[in-house]
C-alpha cells in the first residue's frame, strides 16, 4: 500500500503530490498554498474553499466555492459546500437555494438532505423538513439523530401518532435515547394521553436526573394536569439547571399564576423579561398580574411594552384599556375598539393565556 501511494505520488503534478502530502500531516494552509499553484478546476476551487474553511476563513472560502459552481454547475459538493458556508454566514435563504440543488445533483447522498432537512426546520419550512427528513431516512436508517428530529417535527406538525412510532423506533435501537424518550412524551401530550407523557419523560429523567428540557417538559405536562404544586417543582428545577430556559421562568409565572401565588408569578415574569426583553407574551402576563395586584403603573408599563412587541395580539389593548377607563377615558375607548377590531381580524390566533403555544411547546432534546 505504501509502496503504491509513492507510485502515484509520483505521477502526480507537484502540487497535488505536496498538498496531499501536507493534508495528510493536517497542514491545511501547507496544502492550501501549494494548491494555489494548481489550475483554477471546479475541483480544485472546491477543495481551496473547503480548507480556507478549515483555517476559518469563512468569506475567502464561500468565493471559492461560489466559483467553483460557476465553472461546474453540476459539481454538487461544492454547492453542499456553498450552502454550509452561506448558513455559517447567516446568508440562510441562499444557503437553503444551494442545499437544495446539492440534493437535486445528488439525490443518493444522505448527509444533503439531512443537512438540507435541519436548514428547513429552522426555516418554518416544516413540510419540506419533513420530506427531506424521509429521504435522509430510506438512505440511512440508523441515522437515529436524524429519525429523532423527524419524530419531533411529525409531532409538532399534528402527526403524533407518526411521531411516536419513530421515537419507538429509536428507542428499540437505543432505549436509553433521552431524545426518543422526549418525544415519545411530546406525541403523547398532542395525543392528550398525558399520564403515558409523563410516564414518558420520568423514563428519560431515571437516565439523566440533571436534565432541563426534560424537567420543563414534565412541567407542563403536570401542569396540564393541574398538578400545579408538582409542575411547579419541576420548572423550577428546569430554570435552576439552565438559568437561561427563558420559557421555563414564563410557564412557572403561568403556573403560579393559576396557583393564585401572584408575588411568584410577578417574579418569573420579570425574570422571563430580563433574559429576553423581546418576550411579548411574558410582558403581557407580567402586566396581568401587577394590575390583579394593584400596582397600576408597573401594569400599564408592561402592558404598553406588550403591545410594542406584538401591536396585532388584541389581549393587552383590552387589559390597558381597562387600566386607563377612569383616568384616560379617551384613551381607553380608542384602546378597546383596537383590541376589538384585531380579535375580529385575528380571531384564529388569538393565544389564551397559558395554551400549548409557541410560549408552552415542550423543548426539543438534540
Amino acid at each position: 500500500m505504501a509502496l503504491l501511494l509513492l507510485i502515484l505520488l509520483a505521477q502526480s503534478p507537484a502540487w497535488r503530490a505536496e498538498a496531499d502530502q501536507r493534508k495528510t500531516a493536517g497542514d491545511a494552509a501547507g496544502a492550501l498554498a501549494a494548491l494555489e499553484r494548481a489550475p483554477a478546476t471546479a475541483a480544485i476551487e472546491d477543495e481551496r474553499g473547503f480548507l480556507l474553511a478549515v483555517l476559518n476563513r469563512r468569506s475567502e472560502a464561500m468565493a471559492r466555492f461560489a466559483k467553483a459552481v460557476q465553472l461546474n454547475p453540476a459539481l454538487a459538493a461544492a454547492w453542499f459546500h456553498l450552502g454550509v458556508a452561506r448558513w455559517l454566514e447567516n446568508q440562510r435563504p441562499a444557503a437553503l437555494e444551494a442545499l437544495r440543488k446539492a440534493a437535486q445533483l445528488r439525490p443518493l447522498e444522505a448527509e444533503y438532505w439531512n443537512r438540507l432537512a435541519v436548514a428547513c426546520s429552522a426555516e418554518g419550512l416544516r413540510a419540506e423538513a419533513v420530506a427531506a427528513y424521509e429521504r435522509t431516512l430510506k438512505l440511512q436508517p440508523d441515522n437515529l439523530g436524524a429519525r429523532n428530529a423527524y419524530a419531533f417535527l411529525l409531532v409538532d406538525t399534528g402527526r403524533a401518532e407518526d411521531g411516536r412510532r419513530q421515537a419507538e423506533l429509536v428507542l428499540k435501537a437505543d432505549p436509553r435515547n433521552l431524545a426518543a424518550h422526549s418525544n415519545l412524551g411530546f406525541a403523547y401530550l398532542q395525543k392528550n394521553e398525558v399520564d403515558a407523557a409523563i410516564a414518558a419523560y420520568r423514563r428519560g429523567l431515571e437516565i439523566k436526573p440533571d436534565s432541563a428540557p426534560l424537567h420543563y417538559n414534565l412541567g407542563l405536562a403536570l401542569k396540564q394536569k393541574d398538578q400545579l404544586t408538582e409542575a411547579r417543582d419541576e420548572l423550577r428545577q428546569a430554570v435552576r439547571l439552565d438559568p437561561d430556559l427563558v420559557e421555563g421562568y414564563y410557564t412557572l409565572g403561568v403556573a403560579c399564576w393559576q396557583a393564585g401565588d401572584f408575588d411568584d408569578a410577578a417574579a418569573q415574569f420579570s425574570a422571563a423579561v430580563q433574559k429576553k426583553p423581546a418576550y411579548p407574551e411574558a410582558w403581557y402576563m407580567l402586566g396581568t398580574v401587577l394590575k390583579q395586584q394593584g400596582q397600576a403603573i408597573g401594569a400599564a408599563a408592561a402592558l404598553k411594552e406588550a403591545i410594542r412587541l406584538d401591536p396585532s395580539s388584541p389581549g393587552p389593548y383590552n387589559l390597558l384599556a381597562q387600566l386607563l377607563r377612569s383616568a384616560e377615558p379617551a384613551e381607553s375607548k380608542r384602546l378597546f375598539a383596537e383590541g376589538a377590531r384585531l380579535k375580529a381580524q385575528k380571531e384564529a390566533e388569538q393565544k389564551a393565556m397559558f395554551d400549548r403555544g409557541a410560549a408552552e411547546r415542550p423543548r426539543r432534546i438534540e
